[in-house]
């Protein structure tokens, strides 16, 4: 890890495109092809349209950290001893496989570092070609991008933010190129960092965002097909969201509130699914796009739900609940089959238990919303207001919100706190189903214990389950 950190600092850094289509290699001519590449406006936009293909790779947001690792840590899926994931399911972290799993999230996340950095160097240096409010969008995504990256080496290698744990240092911190290593940091001051990206990005994209000015962000089921909607790069929106989450893994309440209630504030460009939506024969949106305040394209998904998810894959490979199906029917949805997220996303088709069709791609080739992984979505909004509004009326309400757009009944008036403390629990679990969120909602709450799908009955959880262990490729140069 070093030694790549050390040639992307010295050399050329940035991750750039070829025709929009693959990454250069590193070569010692760097400076006049960097040169070359920035003599023109496109080739910022090229660049930086490189990070949102990378993170849609099947290693990274595409696939690793959202819909597999992720949900396998979170124990989503019953897996039988000759799955792939299987050691996975087990925190076997000194397990060759998980070990490799490890790394490779540790190496694509510090490279992406590494040249967001070297982007925003190279928009100081090359930046003046471009307009005033393009350079700002592109230094606004960019700062959005770092933190996004940053809270989540965060969120899986740290462990939970606490006053005490907060100080210990876990993470190197990288914010400009260099070929010093980096010492590591205590947690406080990466969240620090974090915040301090976000706060920029904030008013950059504030000031430059065209999804500030326009009444919808996200992009409809049907229409005018392609990837030009804003939801698909680190948006002024997606900055705002990312603060809630933020906030909230510090244990800061008040602030993410704010920070919720403002996406709320500002529903209308990320409407609610509606059942028309959903019931396009040649489209059924089932990652329901319009509400997606930060997505990646995957080009590669189908493969992906063929490989690991498709009712043709072996009972021992697939990626599924148990096969009695009452993991999914009965302990996830409870028994409600009119709930959005299982009515068009679970089918029993194929197999006699219900399997995982959320990235299935429809007949038509058209919708982008096909090939597309939500990373923030308006419904954990929501969830972090129910989560943290002090008035309890308010924080039903909030849930509520939730609960009724996805077709199943609010709760009543009288729900107590403790009842809407486990009723936000199983809206994380439905809601994200394929979306790597809930393993860090387990991980922050403090779980001792999560629900499995193998078993269908509870799991113990130890401390060490919830943090990844750096790898060797990080501490064995040190």
């Amino acid at each position: 890890m070093k030694k790549e950190l050390y040639i992307y600092s010295l050399l050329f850094g940035l991750l750039l495109l070829a025709g929009c289509n693959k990454w250069l290699d590193v070569k010692p001519e760097d400076k006049f092809i960097e040169e070359q590449l920035y003599s023109k406006p496109q080739g910022f936009a090229d660049a930086l349209n490189g990070f949102y293909i990378k993170n849609g790779d099947n290693g990274m947001y595409g696939g690793t950290l959202t819909m597999t690792t992720m949900d396998v840590l979170a124990q989503l899926y019953a897996l039988s001893s000759t799955n792939t994931y299987f050691p996975v399911s087990k925190y076997s972290f000194g397990d060759t496989y998980v070990k490799g799993e490890i790394d490779r999230i540790w190496t694509n996340m510090y490279l992406n570092i590494a040249n967001a950095n070297k982007y925003l160097q190279s928009l100081e240096t090359y930046g003046s070609i471009l307009d005033v409010k393009t350079k700002k969008r592109y230094q606004g995504e960019t700062y959005g991008l770092r933190a996004f990256y940053y809270l989540d080496l965060m969120r899986m290698f740290t462990k939970n933010y606490t006053t005490v744990d907060s100080v210990t240092k876990f993470l190197p911190y990288y914010d400009k190129l260099g070929k010093d290593i980096s010492d590591y940091k205590p947690t406080n001051f990466v969240m620090q960092k974090v915040l301090d990206d976000l706060a920029a990005a904030e008013q950059l994209l504030l000031e430059s965002d065209p999804a500030v000015g326009q009444s919808m962000v996200s992009r409809p089921t049907t229409g005018v097909p392609g990837r030009t909607s804003r939801n698909y790069q680190m948006n002024y929106y997606a900055v705002r969201a990312l603060k809630a989450r933020a906030y909230l893994w510090k244990g800061d309440k008040v602030a993410a509130l704010k920070e919720a209630k403002f996406l709320i504030s500002n529903q209308s460009k990320f409407p609610w699914i509606t059942a028309s939506d959903l019931n396009v024969p040649a489209i059924s949106n089932k990652i329901f796009s319009t509400e997606l305040i930060f997505a990646v394209e995957n080009p590669k998904l189908n493969d992906l739900f063929n490989d690991v998810f498709s009712p043709s894959v072996a009972d021992g490979s697939i990626l599924a609940g148990n096969t009695s199906g009452t993991f999914i029917n009965k302990t996830i949805f409870e028994n409600l089959p009119t709930d959005y997220r299982s009515q068009y996303i679970w089918k029993v088709a194929g197999k006699a238990y219900p399997t995982f069709f959320k990235y299935q791609d429809a007949p038509s080739a058209a919708s982008p919303a096909n090939r597309t992984v939500p990373l923030i979505r308006m419904g954990e909004m929501y969830l972090i207001a129910a989560e943290c509004e002090p008035n309890l009326i308010n924080a039903i309400d909030d849930l509520n919100q939730l609960r009724i757009h996805r077709n199943i009944g609010a709760l009543p008036s009288t729900t107590t706190q403790s009842q809407l403390t486990t009723n936000i629990l199983k809206e994380y679990r439905r809601e994200f189903y394929g979306e790597g969120q809930l393993f860090f909602f387990y991980k922050r709450t403090n779980a001792i214990s999560v629900v499995a799908a193998s078993s269908n009955g509870n799991l113990p959880m130890s401390a060490d389950n919830y943090v990844l262990p750096i790898p060797l490729s990080e501490t064995g140069p040190r």
